[in-house]
């Protein structure tokens, strides 16, 4: 086989040094058979050559009472443009964008209702939240995928800078419900107010490194709560909350003027015990956490600790 193959190399290694033997010595190398003939292989370019100019040459002519120009006639070029407009019309009907529909539409709605913080997730550390209500309406915050408002209420405002979010919103003619991202297990600091008779349930564990809750004239009922340095103030209204831990976890500071702070259904301070201030670092020996309890007015803090 080998034998073979060579041979038919040999032979057309000779065969094409023949034809350039000739073609230098005068003659012509032919290359294409057609018409009846045998023609010249500089024929056969030439020809083919002058057919695709002839075809593919930018020009111009007459018709329908109008000068046109281009690489082709009108009824081709109107051929290719409808050619590819269907083309590209089929592959979109293919395509299905239902799921960025229904996605834009709940984004659009959701900016539409209040201002989204204009920063990634993971980019807000803190949070300063303000809830009122003229007409005791309760505000629920719950968690979920982002950061979202539903119900009747109207933005105060809602400013992002520096990784700190500040929202104060109104509830109007219905309840509210504030989500909170879940793929946030900690932030730096929570901050929430209860004002104008708002009634807030904060139906999440919240865990931050510092924890301030005010309940002015409203209440918070509060499923857990997580961090080292917690301060927690009443003024004619109502507090109650879990603490993460034990008693003996906590260095407690109780102040008050004429309300009430219990804790696990003990009188810290208040008009029962006859004790406005209250402070237990001598008997608890190296606190984990900080918690400060202010009340004023007839408000009341009722705490519970998990342990």
């Amino acid at each position: 086989m080998k034998k073979l193959v060579l041979a038919c190399c040999a032979i057309l290694g000779l065969g094409a040094c023949m034809a350039l033997g000739g073609w230098a010595a005068g003659g012509q190398l032919y290359g294409s058979y057609y018409n009846g003939t045998l023609h010249p292989v500089s024929e056969s370019i030439r020809d083919a050559s002058d057919f695709l100019g002839s075809r593919l040459r930018y020009h111009a002519w007459w018709a329908d009472g109008a000068w046109h120009s281009g690489w082709f006639d009108d009824g081709l070029d109107d051929w290719i443009d409808h050619t590819v407009d269907q083309a590209v019309d089929d592959a979109l009907n293919d395509f299905d964008t239902d799921w960025v529909d229904d996605w834009l539409d709940t984004r659009h709605q959701a900016i539409n209702s209040f201002d989204l913080p204009k920063a990634s997730l993971d980019t807000i550390h803190d949070l300063e939240l303000t809830l009122k209500s003229g007409k005791g309406r309760n505000f629920v915050i719950d968690n979920g995928t982002d950061y979202g408002l539903e119900g009747s209420f109207s933005v105060i405002s809602s400013e992002y800078g520096n990784g700190k979010w500040e929202l104060e919103v109104v509830a109007n003619s219905d309840d509210v419900t504030l989500t909170l991202p879940d793929s946030i297990s900690s932030y730096d600091d929570i901050e929430i107010t209860s004002r104008l008779d708002a009634s807030v349930d904060i139906a999440i564990p919240l865990h931050a490194s510092k924890i301030d809750l005010y309940a002015e004239s409203g209440s918070i009922d509060a499923d857990l709560l997580s961090a080292p340095e917690m301060e927690l103030t009443v003024c004619d209204g109502l507090l109650y909350a879990y603490l993460n831990g034990k008693p003996e976890d906590y260095h407690i500071e109780g102040k008050t003027n004429y309300g009430l702070a219990t804790l696990n259904n003990e009188e810290l301070v208040g008009p029962s015990s006859g004790i406005s201030r209250y402070d237990n670092r001598k008997s608890v020996h190296n606190p984990a956490n900080e918690l400060e309890i202010h009340v004023t007015g007839g408000g009341t803090a009722e705490l519970y600790t998990t342990e």
